[in-house]
């Protein structure tokens, strides 16, 4: 029985991806399997998967070859992926969209002031005259 789930997002940009995880502690590889608690026997080929130290279980990202975005691909059992992550990793998917709003503000000249609060990321963008 299969464990591993899939959650649809918007992330299309790899390099807010890997500021996310550097960000969170987390490593990421390119084309490889997501490993889960049936690694064996049911793999799961990923574009890009997301591991950290302590835990066997990892995310994969999947890109749609129509939308672009990712898919997140991860094995839900006993909630390991969660506890570090969020529900649908949305501690990842914050993280990255944070940087990708970054980077896009700062080459318009913004200035980005950021908080993280139980509700996740609180950004203000700010612009001098």
């Amino acid at each position: 029985m299969s464990h591993y789930s899939q959650f649809v997002s918007k992330l299309n940009d790899i390099d807010s991806v890997r500021l996310a995880c550097e960000e969170l502690g987390l490593s990421i590889r390119e084309n490889s399997t997501v490993r889960g608690y049936y690694s064996d026997n049911q793999s799961v080929k990923a574009d890009f998967v997301v591991s950290w130290l302590g835990c066997q279980y990892e995310v994969g990202l999947v890109r749609d070859a129509k939308t672009g975005h990712f898919t997140l691909v991860y094995d839900t059992w006993q909630g390991n992926v969660e506890k570090k992550l969020g529900k649908g990793c949305i501690k990842l998917i914050e993280s990255a969209n944070f940087h990708k709003i970054a980077k896009k503000a700062k080459l318009k000249g913004y200035f980005i002031n950021r908080r993280d609060n139980e509700k996740g990321i609180q950004m203000t963008l700010m612009k001098y005259a």
